[in-house]
């Protein structure tokens, strides 16, 4: 386990003064090992949106049980894919082989309707944000379930990935059924750290998509060895914060 040192990061969000704590490695490391503290900053900026932004009568709707939008499609940072894989190869058998087949055969539902490769051809030939998220429902409705999903609650939590940390909804969760601008009232959160990475670190082997889907982080893994350089984590967070500063 690589060293830290504790951090501490003033700055003001949706007009709201807050502090950051959390630690960094002391050590050079990859982005994978900055994980720890960005799920602490994700869940600080969350935390604050919803206090900024949750009416006083509404409340989250997202909670243990309610697994509706674990069946939509998660996009990864790149770096995200190789802790993916970790949090995976790191389970006890026989859960570690039950988890790995659960994203195969995600995988092959996928790939019958050409899923992946139809998104790719898409974003190669340019298309439109609203394109896109129509492709991402025809993803939901396959019906396909994170592979990390036990009894509909996530079985990761702790470890899970960015973009799932953000989000949220107000409307009632059994509108996420049908998961559409006029079913569901999301939080909109303009500081989300999954963007932020996903655009700042980055190798070669990401290209028209921005983003590794979750579901086929194991195969991305396999193809894709780890590029990426190894820096202080102080530098990693002073690109962070510099980039969220002037994006």
């Amino acid at each position: 386990m690589s060293k830290t040192t504790p951090a501490n990061v003033k700055l003001t969000l949706y007009g709201k003064p807050i502090e950051l704590k959390f630690s960094a490695p002391t050590e050079k490391v990859t982005p994978v090992a900055m994980l720890p503290a960005l799920h602490r900053i994700n869940n600080t900026f969350v935390e604050t949106a919803v206090a900024v932004f949750v009416a006083d009568q509404e409340t989250i709707s997202c909670q243990a049980g309610c697994g509706a939008c674990c069946r939509q499609v998660v996009p990864l940072a790149e770096f995200e894919a190789y802790q993916i894989a970790g949090v995976v190869e790191q389970l006890p058998e026989p859960r570690r082989s039950a988890v790995k087949q659960r994203f195969a055969d995600a995988c092959e539902k996928l790939d019958a309707i050409q899923w992946l490769s139809r998104l790719e051809q898409m974003l190669a030939e340019g298309t439109s944000h609203e394109a896109v998220e129509q492709h991402a429902l025809s993803y939901f409705q396959q019906g396909v379930p994170c592979p990390f999903l036990e009894a509909e609650s996530c079985s990761i939590h702790q470890v899970r990935p960015l973009a799932c940390r953000e989000y949220l909804v107000t409307s009632p969760a059994e509108h996420c059924q049908n998961p559409t601008p006029e079913h569901v009232r999301h939080i909109e959160l303009k500081f989300q750290v999954s963007k932020i990475v996903r655009k700042l670190w980055r190798t070669s082997h990401i290209k028209d998509l921005d983003s590794v889907p979750m579901i086929y982080a194991l195969q991305w893994v396999k193809k894709h060895p780890n590029q990426f350089p190894k820096k202080r984590g102080e530098d990693w967070l002073r690109e962070f914060f510099n980039y969220m500063a002037n994006p």
